[in-house]
């Protein structure tokens, strides 16, 4: 009788492919351009090649092989591969946990004490740092065992774990503090709460009362802890994704106008002059612009 060459492990439901696995291996084939929203904050190891990512503050910002990069849940990005390129993919939700003694709250009071002026990013939609030589030994044990075939989720789950004690245990507060700079707060269960859920709503009474608060407990909550009212930030996180999609995709703008909760192409157009001063049109040429200059 012929034996199956499966093993014990791969016949758990635990290894059986999800449609959104917590680490996956991604091949990216040069030239291709792709956007996404993110349900989980997404960590971003470049292991070959060179990827571009576009933003609104730096439209043409790449990345090369040995960075890896943290995306904002409740976010839209957009990439290309530069060249054909291989990255890792960490999918982790919320709340993130370097190890039990040390939290992000504390991380963020102990570095804001020792700065004498305010942290500003270089980016304000992710975080960039160098992999070090016990991160790769760990991005080449997953990328190896996965082609393997080893895919259980709870092995996947402990992985990302070991990453977050990696990077409390080779990188300094200083240098975490800045990869993870987003999500940082002295509330970082709200903070959370508000980037995972605000896009599904129009306004910020509408996400209060998704949150169970009064619209004025709300409103200097997270006034307290964003520096700004939730109608501003709102505003710019929208006119933050809408810029992305006008200059990374070729989407008819109607197409964007509904995906973004506007009630016609008309109030896009004059969301757009108002937020860029700049039709869609217009925004979408300044691209091509750009990258002939480039």
């Amino acid at each position: 009788m012929r034996k199956s060459k499966k093993t014990t492990h791969s016949l758990c439901t635990n290894c059986r492919k999800t449609e959104k696995p917590v680490i996956e291996v991604v091949k990216m084939v040069k030239g291709i351009s792709k956007v996404t929203d993110l349900t989980y904050h997404k960590i971003i190891f470049i292991i070959e090649g060179k990827v571009r990512l576009f933003s609104k503050e730096n439209p043409e910002h790449q990345v090369a092989k040995g960075k890896m990069l943290f995306l904002l849940a409740g976010n839209r990005y957009s990439y290309s591969a530069l060249e054909g390129s291989t990255v890792i993919l960490f999918r982790v939700q919320a709340p993130i946990n370097l190890c039990n003694n040390f939290s992000l709250e504390d991380l963020y009071m102990h570095v804001n004490k020792k700065l004498e002026k305010e942290y500003k990013p270089e980016n304000s939609n992710f975080g960039e740092l160098d992999i070090v030589p016990q991160i790769w030994q760990l991005l080449n044990t997953i990328n190896e065992s996965i082609k393997d075939g080893v895919t259980c989720h709870y092995w996947l789950e402990i992985k990302v774990k070991e990453f977050l004690l990696l990077l409390k245990s080779y990188y300094t507060k200083e240098n975490i503090y800045k990869f993870l700079y987003l999500i940082l707060s002295n509330d970082i269960v709200f903070s959370e709460q508000v980037r995972q859920h605000w896009n599904k709503f129009q306004t910020a009474r509408e996400l209060a009362v998704f949150l169970n608060l009064t619209t004025k407990k709300f409103t200097a909550r997270f006034t307290a802890v964003f520096g700004q009212t939730p109608y501003q930030w709102m505003l710019q996180e929208r006119a933050r994704i809408v810029h992305v999609e006008i200059i990374s995709t070729e989407k008819q703008f109607k197409q964007i106008a509904m995906e973004n909760g506007f009630v016609s192409e008309s109030s896009f157009t004059r969301f757009c002059r108002k937020e860029f001063n700049k039709t869609p049109t217009q925004v979408r040429l300044d691209k091509y612009v750009n990258i002939r200059i480039l």
